[in-house]
């Protein structure tokens, strides 16, 4: 929803901004997808990552992480040329944190776990033909049933 309601990314099945992605797909396998796209894209990733810790009661609590990488496509590999496409990744990745933690508030779109105090912004670049931006990462929150299931288990 956020690729194709974000007025900069635009994404429809004839104009592609949108891409998913493992934290393990090769930097070269994303540069082949990101080809096909120009102007700002959106990638999704989902390494499968979590962290697991006790919150100090009866509960487990597991901490997904998730990525997103804002791309702006640039013309140059100048520094101006890469900080401008990096700024304005930024802005973007603003939005979808504001926009993200509204969905939280009203409960919208599977983020009721967002952690609201995971949010990171890091540069990333170059991908593609001369694609920079951000890494905007962010961890859910979800009780774990951490109870043993006895099926699964020999004795």
């Amino acid at each position: 929803m956020i690729a194709t309601r974000h007025k900069a990314i635009q994404h429809n099945v004839s104009d592609v901004h949108f891409f998913r992605s493992t934290e393990t797909e090769e930097v070269t396998e994303l540069d082949a997808r990101l080809s096909q796209a120009h102007d700002v894209v959106l990638v999704a990733i989902d390494g499968k990552n979590s962290d697991y810790e006790m919150n100090g009661a009866d509960a487990l609590i597991e901490t997904p992480q998730y990525f997103f990488a804002i791309l702006k496509q640039t013309n140059s590999t100048d520094d101006a040329t890469i900080a401008n496409a990096q700024e304005a990744s930024k802005s973007i990745a603003s939005q979808i944190i504001a926009y993200m933690l509204r969905d939280q508030l009203n409960r919208m779109n599977g983020l009721d776990d967002l952690d609201a105090s995971s949010f990171t912004v890091r540069g990333i670049g170059p991908f593609g033909d001369n694609f920079y931006g951000v890494m905007l990462g962010f961890n859910l929150k979800p009780n774990v049933n951490y109870e043993v299931d006895e099926i699964v288990w020999e004795e």
